[in-house]
């Protein structure tokens, strides 16, 4: 069940967005709010999962709400009638964004796109308990030691031969090409590595330790949560890419963006 708000200072747009998540029974809706000033409370105690967010609201817009909350942030989609915000969106971090008017199905996408990325951060955190217990029973060190050293952990759970990454997952040491990995997500201190075939890895690692060790020549880092195979960069759209085999388009961090530019899209 994914705790959720909507915040739009339209009253026709609040009553569209609760019906819809009224039809959908993994959905919970926690409050309807006129204003971020309303919806910042709740937000700020935490147990959020999902934002419907408006953008232009009169006190204060969707994107300075969400750049002033201080907590860890709930999975956000931007909910707006102007097309001009997306780039914006994308540079946030926002996992989606419906351009007013949307229909139910474009909506149970976003939808969709809340939950994988919920069912990642579980599957994230069962890495982390299993990498904990298994250090915990061969070290005999206690929890509180395991937490400090948990980014020393991580570090041990990638390496590299000869164009293959071993990756240290689920109980075992897997063999990934280089050539079959289309990109690698970071989130905190995990990663995921996703691949050609459809199969993805999770283990516990910093993105930028990663990159530090993958070759430059075949790797390239897009953004703060992101790291893409480069020969399978097709298409550059505003601060998005389109990377063969991937359905959406991966975000362009704003201080990445001259690089993949002029690396990959000038002649």
């Amino acid at each position: 069940m994914l705790r959720c708000i909507i915040v739009d200072d339209e009253f026709p747009a609040r009553i569209l967005l609760k019906e819809f998540i009224e039809k959908v029974p993994t959905l919970e809706l926690v409050g309807s709010y006129k204003s971020g000033l309303e919806a910042l409370p709740v937000v700020q105690a935490g147990g959020i999962d999902l934002m419907f967010l408006d953008i232009q609201m009169p006190d204060i817009t969707g994107v300075n709400f969400l750049k002033m909350l201080s907590v860890q942030k709930p999975l956000v989609v931007f909910t707006t009638a102007y097309s001009e915000y997306a780039i914006e969106s994308y540079q946030l971090d926002v996992l989606d964004y419906l351009l007013k008017p949307f229909s139910f199905d474009r909506f149970m996408q976003s939808v969709s796109k809340a939950m994988q990325r919920i069912s990642q951060r579980e599957a994230m955190k069962g890495a982390v308990q299993n990498v904990v217990i298994e250090s915990k029973a061969e070290s005999g060190k206690t929890s509180e030691d395991l937490d400090e050293e948990s980014v020393v952990v991580a570090n041990d759970n990638i390496s590299h031969n000869a164009g293959v990454m071993l990756i240290k997952a689920d109980h075992k040491i897997i063999r990934v090409r280089y050539d079959e990995i289309m990109y690698i997500e970071g989130l905190r201190e995990y990663i995921t590595v996703y691949t050609k075939s459809g199969e993805r890895y999770i283990t516990l690692e910093s993105l930028r330790n990663l990159e530090e060790t993958l070759p430059s020549a075949e790797f390239m880092r897009v953004h703060k949560s992101y790291i893409v195979r480069i020969e399978l960069i097709r298409a550059l759209y505003g601060n998005q890419i389109k990377v063969e085999g991937v359905k959406d388009y991966l975000p362009i961090g704003k201080s990445y963006k001259d690089i993949v530019q002029s690396k990959l899209f000038e002649q």
